[in-house]
């Protein structure tokens, strides 16, 4: 008798929990957003509208993040038409976690100059808490026990010993980095765009700490 009672009792703590588990979030593309020049110029947005079940708050927030990276963009193709090139610019996303605790994107693009040698490409992880709907940095998720591992001259070492060439004058990072997104795994990756550790033949660098958040 003592055992059913035990049993039951364990299948109603397990069904609880089940229960209050977050749900993930709605992502959908929001209305795509086009601005063109007289010159052949244009700029293309594609970004997402979220919605956080029963968090109103948090789905504004996150869908704020994305319209005011839309407005920066806006301005700085308005900006650019007075230099009078044409140039071609395109933003978009990924969703690389989204599981009820963390929604984390790779905000993407490039911009190409006309008769430039190539386009000038780029991806900025950014990751928000799903109850608060503000963005995390990655010093905030990181398990205590993991702590060691995200020294400066562990990163460093990550880099080094990974399979990317690097350029030639980089002897390291002198400084945390900030750019990082989180994989379908929760395993947290850090960024290094064109140029920053590496030649552009090497393209966009992502470095898998392979740790998790907490």
């Amino acid at each position: 008798m003592k055992n059913k009672i035990m049993t039951a009792l364990c299948a109603c703590l397990l069904a609880g929990s089940v229960a209050v588990a977050a749900a993930p979030a709605a992502v959908t593309d929001a209305p795509q957003y086009v601005q063109t020049r007289a010159d052949g110029s244009s700029l293309t947005v594609k970004y997402p509208a979220v919605t956080v079940p029963g968090n109103q708050t948090a789905s504004q927030l996150i869908t704020q993040y994305f319209m005011d990276e839309q407005a920066k963009a806006a301005a700085f193709f308005n900006k650019e038409a007075v230099n009078g090139m044409k140039m071609t610019e395109e933003k978009s996303y990924t969703v690389t976690l989204n599981n009820g605790k963390y929604l984390s994107f790779i905000d993407q693009g490039y911009i190409y100059y006309d008769k430039a040698a190539h386009p000038t490409s780029w991806k900025n992880g950014v990751t928000f808490d799903m109850e608060t709907g503000k963005r995390v940095a990655w010093q905030d998720i990181i398990r205590p026990e993991d702590a060691k591992a995200f020294s400066l001259k562990n990163i460093n070492m990550k880099i080094f010993t990974s399979k990317h060439v690097l350029s030639s004058y980089f002897n390291g990072l002198t400084e945390l980095p900030k750019n990082y997104y989180l994989d379908k795994n929760q395993t947290i990756h850090f960024i290094f765009n064109q140029y920053e550790i590496a030649p552009y033949s090497s393209g966009i660098i992502d470095i898998p700490m392979n740790k998790k958040a907490k």
